[in-house]
């Protein structure tokens, strides 16, 4: 498992904590975040790359490997 990728980057890590919650649009993420969109697109794509995040139409969730990835991190 990859959680490191996650606990390695405080930005990953909001944006997973937010996606665990419930599915976002991008620009949600960002307005919530507070991180530029341009870091966003970057994170989502290594997130999804990752298997952490789904998307679909648009909105972001966190699948179920990434749960558990985030849950492993909190000890």
């Amino acid at each position: 498992m990859k959680a490191g990728s996650i606990a390695s980057n405080p930005s990953k890590l909001k944006i997973m904590n937010l996606l665990v919650k419930k599915g976002l649009s991008k620009e949600k993420i960002v307005k919530s975040t507070r991180i530029p969109e341009n870091l966003v697109n970057g994170i989502l794509d290594e997130l999804m790359k990752d298997g952490f995040v789904a998307e679909k139409d648009g909105v972001y969730s966190a699948t179920e490997e990434g749960k558990k990835a985030l849950k492993s991190l909190k000890v």
